[in-house]
């Protein structure tokens, strides 16, 4: 019998509230929920970044990579290196993570359920498996790494970053709908189906509670917004 998930369904947010958003579900919703961010304001939405990196670092780079484009930097409570949101297909999933297993391990389940997913559909994807690992990359998205979705060319598609808490788990995901020749409503249909899957998962829309949703602003006001968070390294 699948196990019962949500498919949290979520307004319109800013950088900051979307983190905090989803440090609150992965601290107050219990069991498997996903969640499908939709961005406030005009593109360019936001630069979010792993929660190891230089804040210095971190600006320099966005800075010469996309000049003097105001956006929000907003510091993730995941790992791995700068994401640009600007129409790329960000989500989240909270799920259990009862024991230190391997968090490649957890990689590559997500992605070849998105994998599975994008082939019912007919869509081409693999999981990037180097003869090496690399070294890690400032800029999610300027190569692969172990276990992220690529096209069949190569041209990384999905990555994603995690945090576990008190036997829970977060991940964060990119998704570049252009480099499979997707649209994003099909992408989503792609990520739904395969977790539906592979993880025997019935997804019924919900909404966050009202004490999740107090607890998501809280976090925003005292931690996304605040430079304290932000620039602390």
């Amino acid at each position: 019998m699948p196990t019962r998930a949500l498919l949290l369904e979520t307004p319109a947010l800013g950088a900051a509230a979307q983190m905090a958003l989803d440090e609150a579900v992965l601290e107050g919703v219990e069991g498997l929920s996903l969640r499908f961010y939709r961005w406030a304001g005009p593109v360019p939405h936001a630069v979010t970044f792993g929660i190891s990196q230089e804040y210095d670092a971190v600006l320099a780079a966005v800075r010469e990579r996309w000049g003097g484009a105001s956006m929000p930097l907003v510091r993730r409570a995941t790992g791995g290196g700068i994401v640009h949101h600007d129409g790329d297909l960000t989500f989240s999933l909270t799920f259990p993570w009862p024991t230190l297993s391997d968090p490649g391990l957890v990689y590559k389940d997500i992605h070849l359920a998105a994998h599975l997913g994008f082939k019912a559909l007919g869509v081409e994807t693999a999981l990037w498996s180097p003869g090496r690992t690399e070294g890690f990359r400032l800029q999610c998205f300027s190569g692969p790494e172990p276990k992220d979705l690529v096209s069949p060319a190569g041209v990384k598609a999905l990555g994603g970053a995690l945090r576990r808490l008190r036997g829970r788990g977060l991940y964060q995901g990119s998704l570049r709908p252009e480099v499979l020749g997707t649209g994003a409503e099909l992408s989503r249909q792609a990520i739904v189906e395969g977790l539906s899957v592979s993880w025997k998962a019935l997804f019924e829309p919900a909404e966050p509670s009202a004490a999740v949703s107090a607890r998501a602003e809280e976090l925003r006001r005292q931690r996304y917004e605040s430079d304290r968070w932000n620039r602390r390294r």
